[in-house]
């Protein structure tokens, strides 16, 4: 039996937004630059590097050579 994903199920939001809430998003999608801040952020993003898993052991593989 093969298990589905509802990609659309989300968790109610414990607040509803106020109307200053709405204006401010508005005017924080409504930028002329908004085009370059995008290509900004994703630009900085390539260049960082995965944060490492700590509970992960990278030499977990060589345990049972040592």
């Amino acid at each position: 039996m093969k298990s589905q994903i509802n990609l659309q199920v989300h968790a109610p939001s414990l607040t509803s937004f106020r109307q200053r809430d709405w204006k401010a998003l508005i005017e924080l999608f409504d930028r002329e630059d908004c085009d370059e801040i995008e290509t900004d952020i994703n630009h900085n993003l390539r260049l960082m590097t995965p944060e490492p898993c700590w509970e992960d052991d990278p030499f977990d593989f060589l345990r049972e050579y040592l």
